[in-house]
């Protein structure tokens, strides 16, 4: 009966999120619209409800099916969180990405389209947080440490200890989505200033596998020396490296291949979104059971999933989860750098700015953060790198400054003419 229930939930929520997506692709690639409004995104109102709340049952299902499956024993209290949480969970991802599309994507829907479509893409957030909350909370009891954290080919669902066969690590998971999460919001400013999606599609293709090689090469080579390069299905990655060797071939890729674009203005664009790629490698990080603080009292952390709690017990022990931590700082430093710093302090900006002060932020977090983990200072290279992070960042704004200020002396025309 479970894996009835979980086939016929994921055909069901699969099936209609897949049906949607096509339609709303198919709408954005359009036409021009023509100043013809369309009735709810472009499709029949009853067939979008439809579509959007089948999504949600699609879920609760796919969700009992693996209760049964795993022969969880739920209480009452359980069972409701499950059936809300994973309706809402489904749903609102459905509203979310279809609020979303239609508003980065037609930006030629009337004012009231766009005002809706905006709304509705923001009040969708808090309500799928809240249906993924419950839904864990829900499993948290039978999802304590260790956590599964792939899926096998030959067992489903398990926690990778080097002994299920062929898998698909979370953490993968995770890493892609960040890396499509930053294309994403750095193609809608590409597209508001070109009018042109997929500018970056070779960029993306170019930095992201070379973020990743980097992200191996500091492990293997600096924080600990002697490592199989090659056995990367074992694990050790480093932001430094992958931020750092991704940057460059992305920089590369744009002088050589966009050269059309300010290289400094994109820069501003495409390297703060690096913070929202590191949010959910940090989760990639929980599911590993990595990047955890000292012993410290539960009680302080309440306030967290209960999932989460379950799976800060390490050792026997709860620990700090630095994880958590780490990702909300990191989270709140894209809106800092983008809105407060590339908003707020307009006019004293040159372009290259923003992407500078991405390295700084980076590194403030490394040196606050990384003697926390684990209640030992394990790489004191991260430390070190942070602190040349942030002077790189330093004299990056220096620089920008510097020159602009030669060229206005020279007569010659600034430029940082462009905005975001």
């Amino acid at each position: 009966m479970g894996i009835a229930l979980l086939v016929i939930g994921l055909v069901i929520g699969v099936g209609c999120f897949g049906f949607l997506i096509y339609k709303l692709v198919r709408f954005c690639k359009a036409s021009p619209l023509g100043g013809v409004t369309p009735k709810v995104f472009g499709l029949d109102r009853f067939l979008f409800i439809a579509l959007v709340a089948a999504t949600g049952v699609g879920t609760i299902l796919s969700s009992y099916g693996i209760v049964f499956i795993k022969q969880f024993t739920l209480s009452i209290g359980e069972h409701l969180l499950l059936a809300f949480g994973s309706y809402l969970f489904g749903t609102f991802v459905s509203l979310f990405t279809s609020s979303f599309t239609m508003y980065y994507y037609r930006p030629d829907l009337d004012a009231k389209q766009r005002k809706i479509s905006r709304v509705l893409t923001f009040a969708a957030i808090p309500f799928m947080v809240a249906g993924l909350w419950m839904l864990t909370d829900a499993f948290a009891a039978h999802a304590a440490y260790p956590l599964v954290n792939a899926l096998s080919f030959t067992k489903g669902l398990v926690y990778d200890d080097g002994d299920a066969g062929f898998t698909i690590k979370f953490y993968g998971i995770l890493i892609v989505t960040g890396a499509a999460i930053s294309y994403f919001i750095s193609d809608h400013y590409f597209f508001k200033k070109y009018e042109k999606h997929g500018l970056l599609d070779g960029c993306l293709l170019v930095a992201f596998p070379a973020g990743i090689i980097g992200g191996r090469l500091w492990y293997c080579l600096i924080l600990e020396p002697g490592t199989n390069i090659f056995a990367i299905r074992d694990g050790g990655m480093a932001i430094q490296g992958g931020a750092l060797l991704g940057i460059i071939a992305g920089v590369a890729y744009m002088l050589i291949f966009r050269r059309y674009i300010n290289i400094r203005w994109a820069m501003d664009i495409i390297i703060p979104t690096i913070l929202i790629a590191q949010v959910m490698g940090r989760w990639g990080n929980f599911f590993n059971q990595e990047v955890y603080g000292a012993v410290t009292n539960q009680s302080s952390y309440w306030w967290l999933p209960k999932m989460v709690q379950n799976n800060m017990i390490i050792f026997g022990e709860f620990r700090v989860p630095l994880f958590f931590i780490e990702g909300v700082i990191n989270l709140a430093g894209y809106f800092i750098i983008r809105y407060a710093v590339g908003k707020g302090l307009k006019k004293f900006l040159a372009l290259g700015d923003i992407s500078m002060c991405y390295l700084i932020w980076y590194g403030l977090v490394r040196v606050a953060l990384e003697r926390l983990r684990d209640g030992e200072f394990e790489y004191q290279n991260s430390w070190i790198t942070a602190l040349v992070f942030i002077g790189i960042g330093v004299l990056g704004i220096v620089g920008f400054h510097v020159y602009d200020l030669i060229r206005k002396k020279k007569g010659l025309p600034p430029k940082n003419l462009e905005t975001i």
